[in-house]
């Protein structure tokens, strides 16, 4: 349980660092015009990614990606480590950070994607040790998958929405 708490924490660390700066720079560079060409894009793009995790073919990057982090001992670092690993999500969640108004909203926005990425951890953190073997008897992987997919679909919807209202909110010279 001390374990997952340590790793929760050295992702919420990288996830503030990543926010606060895409929040500063995104701040001086971004206009709504610029905002909603690359929101829209990116809320294809997480719409495209739920459909595959949900009703597709089950891509396998972690293990290529995690089995140069196995000599690691401190897990703060490797949640810190992984909070920096580029992925869809992260990604697109940094990328809304860039798009907020203040550098405050990058950081409570980042605060709660961490916090709705971090919820499952400590139960995975009590399931580790005696649990393990029950957990993965009485867990259905595909449905854990599923939700995910439907949850990358929903945000990617919110992400369209959002950037075809910049879209209208602008007056393109």
């Amino acid at each position: 349980m001390i374990a997952s708490i340590y790793f929760s924490l050295g992702r919420l660390l990288a996830y503030l660092f990543l926010g606060l700066i895409v929040g500063y720079v995104g701040g001086y560079f971004l206009n709504p015009f610029a905002s909603a060409s690359v929101i829209i894009p990116l809320g294809i793009i997480l719409i495209l990614y739920g459909f595959l995790i949900s009703f597709g073919s089950k891509l396998r990057f972690a293990s290529i990606i995690c089995c140069g982090f196995s000599k690691i001992k401190s897990t703060f670092l490797l949640g810190m480590m992984l909070g920096l690993r580029p992925c869809i999500p992260l990604i697109a969640a940094l990328t809304y950070s860039a798009t907020l108004s203040t550098v405050f909203d990058s950081f409570v926005f980042m605060s709660s994607f961490w916090l709705g990425s971090t919820a499952y951890i400590p139960i995975l953190g009590i399931l580790a040790g005696t649990l393990t073997h029950f957990a993965i008897l009485r867990s259905n992987v595909d449905r854990i998958r599923r939700i995910s997919g439907i949850a990358l679909i929903v945000v990617g919807l919110i992400f369209v929405n959002q950037g075809i209202a910049y879209l209208f909110s602008t007056q393109i010279p």
